[in-house]
């Protein structure tokens, strides 16, 4: 007997880089009804440091069987971290899926950098790591020549477990465009993958929308799970795009999205006339509806964690400092992270200040980037705010300090659940 109330209820699958989640979420109550939560893994074992699939598909199918012993579902819709692509033939994985954080394509970069489009094609900044799509495909078709060759289709990390669950591919623009090197924004098109001496048999599999019905749930997830066979399964999207429907559809513009996780990311929403130059942090993507976004987005959770868990060298008071001349430098990916004093260009080393002093800085020079980061896409109106660094208040009260619009927080998951309410909302009216 399933649980009263359950109509229109969607199993939402968030895989962050940090942590990957089940919900449950009731589109008529707006209220999520069960969460699941785990570490998303990485395997440090060749041929790469690589994601643990399978660990994350059991850790699905048993969040997905508690959740069918009450309520019944509706749809299922997936979203995920950038920067993230499964390679696929004969319906399986050819090789594991790269950790973003691994510096292997880095081994490549200056002949990649000769041939990678210009910033003005793809609103794509050069990103260290595998944080450019573009870079880790490369990459693992120079180092891995023999496995790469068995490569039919490229799926994104949405695309991947939608297809996981329905066994139809497709891929979306929020994800192709973000960050990647692979599309490029003024034809609304896929770069092609010749360029980067790709065989013109890999493909990326055809465009859908986010909230379009791919296909339904496989009969063996069905019977693993105790969901009914054809159970609807969407498209999916990148999870902070995932974020920006609500306030896209439903608040007036221009306004701005903070959403605070592994990365705070920015998204201002309603500006039109832009031009902006490559700068580290900044690029431009498409949202889910195919509008192009000015965003800027830097690793602060992950600086503020590395911080923290920094082993104490001495116990000096950080507060003693003069947090304003600090700033985040070099912070395409978070190892290469520095704290610099503007003043003596000195680098701060970290190590030497009590936890609770650091923690008190740490926030208000992140708050500060920021603030920085608002500035550098011309963001305006109300600054919506989502995610885990919210509950940091003195990220927050520097926030407050310093915006000159109004900050709404939106507490929990609820920015991306109410953001998959109103795409399927959209896609049906």
């Amino acid at each position: 007997m399933k649980l009263a109330g359950s109509d229109r209820n969607i199993v939402v699958l968030d895989i962050g880089k940090t942590h990957a989640k089940v919900l449950l979420f009731n589109t008529l109550a707006s209220k999520e009804l069960l969460i699941f939560q785990r570490k998303n893994l990485i395997i440090n074992e060749p041929p790469y440091p690589h994601f643990d699939v399978d660990a994350l598909k059991s850790f699905i199918i048993n969040a997905l069987t508690e959740i069918g012993k009450s309520y019944s579902v509706d749809s299922v819709f997936t979203s995920t971290h950038g920067a993230c692509a499964a390679f696929i033939s004969n319906e399986e994985l050819v090789l594991p899926v790269l950790d973003y954080e691994f510096e292997g394509p880095d081994t490549v970069r200056p002949d990649y950098d000769k041939i990678r489009p210009e910033f003005s094609q793809t609103g794509s900044p050069r990103m260290d790591a595998g944080l450019n799509l573009g870079a880790q495909i490369y990459w693992l078709n120079k180092t891995f020549p023999g496995k790469f060759a068995e490569v039919e289709q490229i799926l994104f990390w949405p695309q991947y477990w939608s297809y996981w669950f329905s066994g139809v591919t497709c891929s979306e623009i929020s994800y192709a465009s973000s960050h990647s090197d692979l599309w490029d924004i003024s034809k609304n098109d896929f770069i092609d993958l010749e360029i980067y001496g790709i065989s013109s048999k890999v493909r990326f599999p055809p465009l859908k929308k986010a909230w379009e019905q791919i296909g339904g749930l496989r009969k063996e997830l069905s019977d693993q799970t105790g969901l009914p066979e054809g159970t609807p399964i969407l498209c999916g999207a990148h999870d902070s795009s995932v974020t920006l429907a609500s306030p896209y559809l439903k608040r007036t513009l221009p306004c701005t999205m903070l959403s605070s996780g592994t990365w705070i990311t920015l998204f201002s929403l309603g500006i039109t006339n832009f031009k902006f130059n490559e700068q580290t942090g900044l690029m431009l993507t498409n949202d889910c509806f195919g509008n192009l976004v000015p965003n800027f987005r830097f690793p602060a959770g992950k600086i503020y964690q590395d911080v923290l868990e920094k082993e104490r060298t001495a116990e000096d008071d950080f507060s003693l400092m003069d947090w304003s001349s600090i700033r985040v430098v070099d912070y395409a990916s978070a190892q290469k992270a520095k704290f610099i004093n503007s003043l003596s260009s000195q680098e701060i080393d970290m190590s030497k200040f009590s936890l609770a002093s650091v923690e008190k800085g740490i926030s208000t020079i992140l708050a500060q980037e920021t603030l920085n980061g608002l500035d550098a896409i011309d963001a305006k109106g109300p600054l919506i705010a989502s995610g885990p660094f919210l509950h940091n208040q003195n990220y927050i009260n520097c926030l407050k300090k310093e915006w000159p619009s109004q900050i709404v927080s939106e507490k929990n998951h609820l920015s991306l659940c109410t953001g998959v309410a109103s795409l399927i909302e959209y896609g049906s009216s």
